[in-house]
């Protein structure tokens, strides 16, 4: 508003100054012309007066002096005298329009404007008794002339104004804005303010008041959808037209991370650019239903998303975070275990009924028979293998039949182990060794060495010819440290968190030519639960493993 004030009263001191000046100018300028013009004549006057009483008036004109140009010019047009010029070099004056005039009339007057001087010369002419004619004349400045010469004048006269005019705006403006800039919006009608501003802080005072009931009955509705939704175990999320958020309980921003408050009226892609989640809101803006599953930080969500429809038209979108963690990890571990189980037991199933189906058509030869009856004892004691440690793990989980715990040993039971294994290791080409402190825990002998024995057979599995696999045991931190270290594929990053999961295997078709039943590790791990030991894997792919079980 200050602007505009100065503006205004700048320009209008402007305008008023040109019109002052201009007008001052011309008034003036018109004064001085008339009394150049009166001069003139008066100086007419004496010349013609005083030629009058001279007999010769070349002899009256030989040493004359004037501050206006004086000139004599004859009835032909001849220049007699000039009393600036050489009159014998000015050309003949007979078209000159004062001179024709004085010649015919007695007197003549013209003005004559040169635009490269912006001067204006004014003329007057009389006629002598001798015939000739007396000619003054004076030159000014041209209204432009002068208002070329006031210029500078004028500049310093606006900036002058300039100043008096910002100066002026910022006080005026000051004194009309103030009164509006401490209005009390909160109380419209206690405001000491213009009468002019009446009807506007009426309008205020019931827009105010409006607003006031609006806000009250909108807190009570936010504050029981808010009480509503904020004890919801379920994530839930509104969105509007433009998938900004509108709302977000405390379960939806746990589940993204984030904070509720700091997303409210941000978009959804701020909240998360998961796929499956901007597909199933692409489907409910087109007024159907939709849902997927997404996974969070180790945790499996079911979303379900709606549209909101008023008229036919989407208006918002409704999310719905179902946590189903729990049924899924169960639903997966039961079709893997289902799906391990069969598979396990259908190879060797299939083998012995093969053999045997081979033996009871008569097809075998008779020094067959020994080849195949062995293979039916291998496969037959897979599947018994098989069996046992599904019935170790159920043992393990419900903590039955362990046994008393006593110490144990770890150097000379590692020793014990590996003598059994190093006959595989050797096959193999594999050098496995034993060394460390002799350091003993408590816990269940028959567990530990079937521990062990997982560790270092796991190990020969995966170790290539020309390997090694190295048993320690050690004292480290207070706590005692068995670890079983090979040179062999290693495990990927990627598979390192899942290797001790039931049935769990990183390369299938390499594991199925190895043997196993995909449970070792899983005994390995549920056995440390027991003996509240903690395990720490080390892996690098190509390189080897290390597993590590650390006693308290």
């Amino acid at each position: 508003m200050t602007k505009r004030i100065f503006r205004g009263i700048f320009l209008t001191a402007l305008v008023a100054m040109i019109l002052a000046t201009a007008l001052m100018v011309m008034s003036l300028y018109d004064v001085y012309e008339k009394r150049i013009t009166e001069e003139l004549r008066s100086e007419a006057g004496y010349i013609l007066h005083a030629l009058s009483r001279e007999n010769d008036e070349s002899e009256f004109f030989d040493g004359f002096t004037s501050k206006n140009r004086v000139t004599l010019v004859a009835a032909d047009g001849t220049v007699l005298f000039d009393s600036t010029a050489d009159a014998s070099r000015l050309e003949n004056h007979a078209n000159r329009p004062e001179i024709a005039k004085a010649l015919i009339a007695g007197t003549g007057e013209s003005q004559r404007y040169s635009s490269t001087l912006a001067e204006t010369t004014i003329y007057y002419a009389v006629k002598t008794p001798d015939g000739n004619v007396v000619r003054l004349s004076n030159t000014r400045s041209s209204i432009f002339g002068i208002f070329l010469r006031i210029t500078p004048i004028f500049i310093v006269i606006m900036s002058a104004v300039a100043v008096v005019s910002l100066i002026i705006a910022r006080y005026v403006s000051k004194r009309i804005v103030n009164p509006i800039n401490t209005l009390n919006l909160d109380a419209p009608l206690e405001n000491d303010a213009y009468d002019e501003l009446s009807p506007l802080l009426l309008r205020l005072d019931r827009q105010r008041k409006q607003i006031a009931r609006q806000m009250q009955s909108l807190a009570m509705k936010q504050t029981e959808f808010s009480a509503v939704t904020g004890n919801m175990r379920e994530g839930l999320i509104l969105l509007d037209p433009n998938n900004n958020v509108l709302s977000v309980n405390a379960s939806a921003a746990r589940i993204f991370g984030v904070e509720a408050d700091k997303v409210t009226g941000s978009n959804i892609l701020e909240l998360t650019r998961n796929t499956l989640v901007r597909e199933t809101i692409q489907t409910a803006r087109k007024g159907v239903s939709a849902d997927a599953m997404i996974e969070r930080n180790g945790r499996y969500y079911q979303i379900l998303t709606s549209p909101i429809m008023q008229n036919g038209i989407t208006t918002g979108v409704v999310l719905l975070m179902l946590d189903i963690t729990d049924k899924y990890t169960a639903e997966m571990s039961r079709r893997e275990f289902t799906a391990n189980v069969s598979h396990e037991l259908r190879t060797p199933l299939t083998s012995i009924s093969g053999y045997a189906e081979i033996m009871r058509d008569g097809v075998a030869q008779p020094e067959d028979m020994k080849n195949f009856a062995a293979r039916i004892y291998d496969e037959a004691n897979r599947m018994i293998t098989l069996v046992n440690d599904i019935m170790e793990l159920s043992r393990l989980d419900e903590h039955k039949g362990l046994g008393q715990k006593t110490d144990i040993a770890l150097l000379e039971m590692s020793r014990s182990v590996a003598k059994h294994l190093i006959p595989r290791a050797e096959e193999k080409g594999i050098v496995l060794s034993v060394d460390g402190e002799d350091l003993s825990v408590t816990g269940y002998p028959s567990l530990l060495n079937e521990m062990i024995y997982n560790l270092v057979d796991n190990a020969i599995k995966y170790t290539d010819t020309g390997g090694s696999i190295k048993i320690n045991i050690n004292w480290d931190s207070d706590r005692v440290v068995l670890s079983v270290c090979d040179t062999g594929i290693g495990i990927p990053h990627e598979h390192q968190p899942h290797v001790f999961e039931r049935f769990y295997r990183v390369d299938k078709s390499h594991s199925k030519s190895t043997g196993g039943t995909g449970l070792g590790l899983s005994i390995v791990k549920n056995g440390a639960a027991v003996h509240d030991a903690d395990i720490e894997l080390e892996s690098e792919e190509g390189k080897g493993t290390c597993v590590r079980l650390l006693f308290r």
